[in-house]
């Protein structure tokens, strides 16, 4: 039984003495820590992974998904899983003696034969130590030598610590492999911004470290997982991939994850260093917020270097370009943005002199598509979608999602300053509202759609020409078109399809919103019965509405209204060939599928919207309203 207990308490020693260890080596393989100095990654054509930490090779043959963090992470998360229903059903609990007994009160009475028992625990004691020294006995000896811990490996050094969690350490990424490089970034931050000389000219300046480099022609995909953050410097990426030909996919499997990385000056956040591209790069989910430094891209290349390649399918990601840089594309100094591709996620991206997608200044866009997603695209000399300042935008293709792109001496989406923009088209069920105006005098103002604004030699400003978007196969979609004056008001406003006029026999149409009827219906009659528009309180709005195809489009201009209709309406609808309701406002959009509203099987249905919100009514809502058809 006295064995059994001694192996009881080694036991438990050793899984303290594991927790220990843990906290100065990887928790488990293919984990590495930030804090201990520069990492560098390497796998080899035969698929091993080869790691070294400040120069020095510490694992060979690392064939699986390697984790970079720090200790201070790894032993927070550590702490948590001991704290959890895990650590009680480890089976290490308090060591129990076969004899113990619970300590007795002070004043407790003692048991008759204590004296006795007490006399009889210190002879069994004796006898115990004398039978020691006997030969029998050694297997006991043995064991306890054995149990014996050793004393646990101290504590690499950390290197390089800075404020608020940052570490001055670098990490490169080189595949050589045809299979790809797998890598999780768990909780690091690394600040080498302070790295590199600037002495005002960056070919003749010191290039600075960069936090995170990808090298070598694989692919190499990185988990994010908690916060991260990286900065660069001097000439340098945030996270930069400017040699690699692979593609750099950046996920977030485990949906708790962020990047951010901003770039030394003349790099970019995410891509080319100075005078490099940034091509091959796709961001599947995540939040991930990028800042070029000074004249590079937020997404793409450095100054003088483009952006191309580049897809977002989902997370959220804002992208900012510095003093010529685009937001997502081409870096200053005539940097292309090319085959740039947006299927999904939220996207905010804005360029200064660069467009806010597409080319940095100097730089075209071209090969832009949108397919799903939000997207807002800000440019001010560039175009909010297309070239940046000095830059044409062509070929620039919008399928599906609520784009937003703004322009200001730039087209908002076309080319920059004194150039063009061609060969957009706008399809499907996108919602495409497109700005521009807002200056000083000192340009022309961009077209909404088009070219972007000039200046002549005399001095005279000249406002970029519009050009006509391809919308043939545009269904529930449309393009709102507005110019700003300098303070702020609207200048003129218009949409795509144009709004029809319900008394085309007496037209009246407003020179400062060419596509809008001045006269409006408050009704519209689909054979019968009638379907109408009205406020939330009940009231009558105008509105338009026209069949296209199978779409049955009812726009009225308002922020909050009501569509609101019988069975019978919805039953000539459908006898008229439609199959959905698109119902436009404002600030918003809502397609109902006939066939679904007639599925309800109530006798009255309704649809609100209220800004950007919308609400559906149940068909016993919609009853409940009573409001009067005319």
């Amino acid at each position: 039984m006295r064995k059994t207990d001694a192996f009881r308490r080694a036991a438990a020693l050793l899984a303290a003495l594991s927790i220990t260890v843990s906290l100065a080596a990887p928790a488990f393989a293919g984990t590495y820590y930030i804090d201990n100095g520069d990492i560098t990654i390497t796998k080899k054509d035969d698929g091993s992974q080869e790691i070294k930490q400040n120069g020095t090779i510490i694992e060979n043959d690392d064939r699986g998904e390697i984790v970079i963090t720090t200790s201070n992470a790894d032993k927070t998360t550590l702490e948590s899983d001991l704290e959890g229903p895990a650590a009680e059903d480890s089976g290490f609990g308090p060591v129990v003696e076969d004899n113990y007994q619970p300590a007795q009160p002070e004043d407790a009475e003692e048991p008759e034969d204590a004296d006795q028992s007490e006399d009889d625990a210190q002879q069994k004691s004796t006898e115990e130590s004398k039978d020691a020294d006997q030969p029998e006995n050694t297997d006991r000896q043995e064991s306890a030598q054995q149990v014996a811990p050793a004393a646990a490996p101290a504590a690499p050094t950390s290197v390089n610590p800075k404020d608020n969690g940052f570490w001055g350490n670098t990490i490169t990424v080189i595949n050589k492999a045809a299979t790809a490089l797998k890598l999780t970034l768990k909780d690091v931050k690394i600040d080498v911004s302070d790295t590199g000389k600037n002495t005002g000219n960056p070919w003749n300046s010191d290039e600075g470290k960069a936090a995170l480099s990808v090298q070598g022609n694989g692919n190499v995909e990185i988990e994010l997982d908690g916060k991260n953050e990286l900065k660069s410097g001097f000439g340098r990426a945030g996270l930069e991939k400017n040699t690699s030909e692979g593609t750099l996919t950046l996920k977030d499997d485990n949906k708790d994850g962020s990047l951010k990385a901003t770039g030394g000056d003349y790099g970019a956040g995410i891509g080319g260093g100075y005078k490099g591209n940034g091509k091959n790069i796709t961001i599947t989910g995540g939040t991930v917020t990028v800042t070029g430094g000074f004249n590079g891209a937020g997404i793409g290349g450095g100054e003088g270097g483009s952006g191309q390649n580049i897809t977002i399918k989902g997370g959220t990601v804002n992208a900012t370009g510095k003093d010529g840089g685009a937001g997502i594309g081409g870096g200053s100094e005539y940097g292309n943005g090319e085959d740039i591709t947006i299927t999904g996620g939220t996207v905010t991206a804005s360029g200064i002199a660069g467009a806010g997608i597409g080319g940095g200044e100097g730089g075209n866009g071209k090969n832009i598509t949108i397919n799903r997603g939000t997207v807002t695209a800000a440019g001010d000399y560039g175009a909010g979608i297309g070239g940046g300042a000095y830059g044409g935008g062509e070929d620039i293709t919008i399928t599906g999602g609520t784009v937003n792109a703004s322009g200001w001496a730039g087209a908002g989406i076309g080319g920059g300053i004194n150039c063009s923009g061609s060969n957009v088209t706008v399809s499907g069920a996108a919602q495409v509202t497109a700005t521009v105006g807002k200056i000083d005098g000192i340009n022309g103002v961009g077209a909404t759609i088009g070219n972007g604004g000039s200046v002549t030699e005399d001095g005279d400003l000249v406002d970029g020409e519009e050009i006509q978007a391809d919308i043939r196969d545009l269904t529930t979609g449309y393009i709102h078109h507005i110019i700003y004056n300098p303070d702020g008001s609207i200048k003129r406003e218009w949409w795509e399809p144009e709004r029809p006029q319900p008394k085309p026999e007496n037209p009246q149409p407003n020179p400062e919103d060419p596509n809008a009827p001045a006269e409006e219906s408050n009704e519209v009659d689909l054979g019968t019965p009638l379907l109408h528009v009205e406020t939330l309180e009940g009231s009558l709005l105008p509105f338009d509405a026209r069949q296209q195809g199978s779409t049955l489009r009812v726009t009225t201009d308002t922020l909050a209204a009501r569509l609101h209709g019988t069975r019978q309406a919805l039953e000539a609808l459908r006898e008229q060939g439609v199959e959905q309701i698109q119902f436009v406002t404002t600030l918003k959009t809502t397609t109902l599928s006939v066939e679904d509203l007639l599925a309800e099987g109530g006798s009255w249905f309704a649809l609100e919207h209220d800004g950007l919100g919308s609400r559906r009514l149940s068909a016993a809502q919609a009853e409940s309203l009573k409001c009067r058809m005319r």
